[in-house]
């Protein structure tokens, strides 16, 4: 159990809710080990179908042969026969140095139409006109981009690309992928390793000039009186509340579902009642953009 995590969230009891990021503490308190054993043990209460979902996808095969062993139809030799199969099939395919889900180069495609002739510079220059006529808005971080403008250094608010306003075949400026492909890139790797969500997490909040969007000499595409955060951004920061809203509602759904061991859930967290529970819950929501209202069961 994450004390310092605990702690925080009981001064956030006594001063009420803020609205900044989640702290790197209660991130690492809902995704803990302790929350993660808890949430497996729940799902073996899972209808068929779902508990096959979920050892196809661990395990990477069909539906039909999960299904097959959690019924029993599919016998040991038969399974062990698939494995063999599968395994001579992948040693023919596989190379080392493939590159793998979550990788840059697994997910981006060939340049889109338009770009192909285009140097890397007239590439983004496009890609920024191609959106310049998506609303922008304040993005919710608190660093600030330093800029000459107009021969005066400027300190400006950032603003960004809400990605409703993107359709997934937008090309973005700054990857040149397109909004579809750059997500499903960040998500493979939370697939692949969920300590990326942390990492993930810092880059969006941690240093905003990490996401430089201007081209030559500018770091920020300035547009009024803020720099413009590149939309890449606006997809990275879908998929981490994404990600942490998934989990907040599995938390919420075991407390829901298992009453009878909803206090094991209240100690890790670091909560006394079933209120506090719900206040913490609706917080992070709050905290991440997303809608709350979890009052009662």
């Amino acid at each position: 159990m994450n004390k310092q995590a605990i702690n925080e969230w009981r001064r956030f009891l006594k001063e009420g809710p803020q609205k900044q990021e989640i702290s790197d503490e209660v991130i690492k308190l809902i995704f803990s080990k302790e929350i993660d054993a808890l949430l497996k043990d729940g799902k073996l209460n899972e209808g068929l179908q779902d508990r096959a979902k979920a050892l196809a996808k661990k395990y990477g095969l069909p539906l039909a042969v999960a299904v097959g062993l959690l019924t029993g139809t599919m016998a040991g030799t038969e399974f062990a026969k698939y494995q063999n199969t599968k395994a001579d099939d992948s040693a023919v395919t596989a190379q080392a140095d493939a590159p793998k889900p979550g990788d840059y180069s697994f997910h981006r495609s060939a340049r889109p139409p338009g770009y192909s002739d285009l140097s890397n510079r007239d590439s983004i220059q496009k890609a920024w006109n191609d959106i310049k006529n998506l609303r922008r808005q304040l993005a919710p971080v608190s660093g600030k981009a330093y800029v000459v403008k107009d021969g005066d250094m400027k300190t400006l608010s950032f603003s960004y690309i809400p990605t409703q306003e993107m359709s997934p075949d937008t090309v973005l400026p700054m990857s040149l992928m397109t909004a579809q492909e750059y997500r499903e890139m960040l998500e493979a790797r939370l697939e692949r390793r969920p300590q990326e969500l942390m990492y993930l997490k810092n880059m969006i909040f941690g240093d905003t000039g990490k996401w430089a969007s201007g081209t030559g000499n500018e770091v920020f595409k300035v547009e009024g009186n803020a720099a413009v955060l590149p939309p890449e951004w606006s997809v990275a920061h879908e998929v981490y509340a994404n990600a942490v809203e998934e989990r907040l509602v599995d938390i919420l759904s075991y407390v829901n579902d298992n009453p009878d061991k909803s206090q094991e859930i209240f100690d890790n967290l670091g909560v006394k009642d079933e209120q506090q529970f719900r206040e913490f819950i609706n917080d992070q929501m709050f905290k991440i953009g997303r809608s709350g209202g979890f009052g009662s069961p």
